[in-house]
């Protein structure tokens, strides 16, 4: 399923992409990649904020359950809140 979404990701199809990851995280959510990947979607569709709050949920689940891939989604997280830190505009508040 999770394919599915990043095929979709990759054809520009973000809204049937999001659907997929969400869809992806009702039935999986104990799983760390899920959330990673609904990050990824919402990076795609330009939602840093929404993002960044499903990749510390990876961070999250992964620390909890131990997640090979944890490591990953601690730099995916560095990465989106750079990113969103970067898109700021002068003399406006970073959002935290």
């Amino acid at each position: 399923m999770n394919n599915l979404g990043y095929q979709l990701l990759g054809y520009k199809k973000i809204a049937e992409a999001m659907v997929v990851f969400q869809r992806n995280v009702e039935l999986y959510h104990a799983s760390a990649n899920v959330y990673d990947s609904l990050g990824d979607g919402y990076e795609a569709d330009g939602k840093l904020e929404l993002a960044t709050k499903n990749v510390q949920k990876a961070v999250e689940v992964g620390t909890k359950i131990d997640d090979p891939n944890l490591g990953a989604y601690k730099e995916h997280l560095k990465r989106l809140i750079a990113k969103a830190n970067a898109s700021v505009k002068p003399g406006g508040l970073a959002a935290h």
